[in-house]
């Protein structure tokens, strides 16, 4: 559902462009943002920077904005009104450390031992708009970041949820949105951010149509 907001208006002077295919960044900005015109662009940056030289937020940072400046530099000559190139990239971190998106149930058992023994996790996430207006590119960023508690004491529910295999291949080993919600006591800050695209991007997005 739309909303005839200010934002939404405005919008109508720009293409805007979704560097993502993951249904749930789609879901977002369609259903809990209320924008619904645009298109999914998949960036092809190859998401390989070093993470032990920087620190997990710039790390993110970077990748965002190294995804949306991908689909400038690959699709721009298509261009052929002003455009919006909206990006986003999310990552779970524990005790310093960033957790992927374990690919095996031992993986994601490890992913739970670590979590378990320092509990405090939290979901970070940069978001880049990249605004092409007149041949002019200007880039705004913001951040999100939420805070989560692993549940103490629930080792039933840590096995029958790596034996669900529901959290295999997403970032952190867990779908708080489903029933990785069991494994945690309490959720601090922006709950869309955990799903997949914080609902600051609505504020950013604004800033980029000023």
């Amino acid at each position: 559902m739309t909303i005839n907001t200010a934002l939404n208006k405005k919008l109508k002077n720009f293409h805007l462009i979704l560097g993502s295919t993951s249904p749930r960044r789609q879901q977002i900005l369609k259903e809990n943002l209320g924008i619904a015109n645009f298109t999914t662009i998949a960036s092809n940056f190859p998401e390989d920077l070093d993470k032990e030289k920087i620190s997990p937020l710039e790390y993110v940072q970077l990748t965002s904005s190294k995804k949306a400046e991908a689909i400038y530099k690959t699709h721009g000559d298509t261009f052929r009104q002003n455009t919006l190139i909206l990006t986003c990239d999310t990552i779970v971190t524990c005790n310093g450390k960033i957790f992927e998106k374990p690919m095996t149930k031992s993986a994601q058992a490890k992913f739970f031992q670590h979590f378990n023994t320092h509990r405090d996790i939290e979901v970070i996430s940069a978001i880049t708009v990249l605004k092409v207006e007149n041949e002019k590119v200007s880039e705004y960023k913001d951040n999100a970041i939420t805070k989560l508690s692993f549940k103490a004491d629930n080792e039933d529910v840590i096995q029958a949820y790596i034996e669900s295999e529901e959290g295999l291949e997403v970032a952190g080993g867990f779908k708080y949105q489903q029933l990785g919600c069991l494994l945690f006591d309490f959720i601090s800050g922006d709950y869309y951010n955990v799903v997949g695209l914080p609902i600051n991007t609505y504020e950013l997005l604004n800033k980029a149509v000023e």
